[in-house]
């Protein structure tokens, strides 16, 4: 691995907390990043680029923890990730008053770790429920998809020591799972080496996530926040138009806003052809973008037996019919989002 082939400015990996924890993971197993520790201990760049990693080399890296320690299923390194010490989105938000708090802030600094997807909480009254899912921006690999699994089905208990937290349904890559986690992960290797674009999903009872987080400290929020809102804001100016776009997508989505290009334009503070401009530098454009996030919308709605019609009023399509017929196509084709370099 080559620290040389990071890249700026474009969709990839941060130094941030996940990095962190793997390549602590890989340290204990006899594996020297020393790529990172380099990266790590270098100071602020004149040009204040942000320093990025491509996706092969922390594939690589995961490979070489595999190498080295054999007999170590993905699942165990699953949850060595998720460890109180180890540094996450879950434990920087500890010092929130609730774990509903805990996770919406969690789900806010998603931007530590990369720029090729994000979350989304929402409440379901209906069901009494939270939902917590994982949003690819481009095709990621499905361990991706496991690793969000585990670190907020599994991983929230463990790191708040609470046992009460009551997981009602895990949806993996557009699908309701049929097995558990321990299973998955240590199945075959292409069930998790393959690439999917398709929503994950957390659902968990109100009740569970309504209930006072024992660690909450007000010192603790302050100091994080503090030191991490400063870098999300910065972080957010200089990404890809491909993900500020999706985001705001996502973000008049959940308004109930259009999700026409001129509305999304004018939220990202430029014109209809600068935002086009834009997008065709990155090899992707609006109309491909927005297909793909109602795609992914349309099949987390699907799968909650949202009717077809429902699901056309809310994703702005013409008719039920062109529900069916973006979904029928298949989630998702290759050319709609743009790829790792």
């Amino acid at each position: 691995m080559h620290a040389s082939r990071r890249m700026e400015n474009s969709l990839g990996w941060y130094p941030g907390p996940f990095l962190i924890g793997l390549t602590s993971i890989a340290s204990d197993v006899g594996y020297d990043a020393e790529w990172f520790e380099r990266i790590m201990s270098e100071g602020p760049r004149a040009d204040r680029k942000e320093r990025q990693i491509p996706m092969d080399v922390v594939e690589s890296l995961c490979w070489q923890i595999g190498k080295l320690s054999a007999p170590t299923p993905l699942s165990e390194i699953m949850r060595r990730q998720m460890g109180f010490q180890m540094t996450s989105l879950v434990s920087l938000s500890l010092g929130e008053p609730t774990l509903k708090a805990v996770l919406i802030r969690a789900a806010d600094t998603s931007l530590l770790n990369a720029n090729f997807f994000t979350y989304r909480f929402e409440n379901l009254p209906s069901r009494k429920a939270y939902a917590l899912t994982f949003l690819p921006i481009v095709p990621i690999p499905r361990w991706l998809h496991v690793c969000f699994a585990y670190q907020f089905a599994e991983g929230l208990a463990r790191t708040t020591s609470n046992e009460d937290i009551e997981v009602e349904e895990v949806v993996l890559c557009g699908a309701r799972l049929a097995c558990d986690l321990d299973a998955l992960t240590d199945g075959s290797k292409g069930t998790i080496t393959s690439s999917d674009s398709a929503p994950s999903r957390i659902i968990y009872k109100a009740k569970s996530l309504d209930q006072l987080n024992e660690f909450a400290n007000r010192s603790w929020r302050n100091l994080t926040n503090s030191l991490v809102n400063p870098l999300l804001s910065s972080r957010l100016k200089a990404t890809p138009w491909t993900y500020r776009c999706y985001v705001m997508i996502l973000r008049h989505f959940e308004a109930g806003a259009s999700l026409s290009m001129e509305a999304i334009s004018n939220s990202l503070g430029a014109d209809v052809s600068t935002l086009r401009r834009h997008l065709q530098r990155e090899s992707t454009g609006f109309k491909p973008l927005i297909t793909f996030f109602r795609a992914q919308q349309a099949q987390l709605m699907m799968i909650d037996g949202v009717s077809a019609e429902q699901i056309a009023q809310r994703l702005d399509f013409k008719n039920a019919l062109s529900v069916k017929r973006l979904v029928r196509r298949s989630l998702f084709c290759p050319e709609t989002t743009t790829a790792f370099m």
